[in-house]
């Protein structure tokens, strides 16, 4: 399943089990963390939208981390003018790993490859397989 939340201004489309940066917030380390401003949910096959949110639809994460971006320097420059500013900066971030993403009406479903899996049953031999001998290996 998946879903696209709204978090600090911006939207982010949000997967189960994996992780997503989103702008700092206030948080400890392994806090849990619950997403509720939910605009869509989907399971591959059904999907709701919000107008403007999905009610009773909750993403909940975990702080992994608080990470800052690559440096973006930038230089400002006027010719003949002995003119050169050169500032940096770092975005900070927050680093979640999405646990369960959740809506009362929509279940998940199971993988292709799960299913084919599933249905597929492990064949049992009753005899051991005999490797071909040429007669010139001898």
């Amino acid at each position: 399943m998946f879903a696209i939340v709204e978090c600090g201004g911006a939207q982010f489309k949000v997967f189960e089990k994996r992780k997503v940066r989103i702008p700092r917030i206030t948080a400890g380390l392994g806090e849990k963390y619950r997403l509720e401003k939910v605009l869509l949910v989907s399971n591959g096959r059904e999907t709701e939208v919000g107008r403007p949110v999905v009610k009773g639809a909750v993403v909940e994460a975990t702080i992994v981390g608080h990470p800052r971006s690559a440096k973006i320097v930038g230089v400002k420059y006027k010719p003949k003018k002995d003119y050169r500013r050169r500032w940096g900066a770092r975005t900070l971030f927050t680093e979640l790993m999405i646990e369960t993403v959740s809506h009362p009406a929509i279940k998940p479903v199971a993988k292709p490859a799960e299913q084919a899996a599933a249905k597929k049953a492990p064949r049992q031999s009753s005899a051991p397989v005999k490797k071909e001998t040429k007669a010139e290996d001898k």
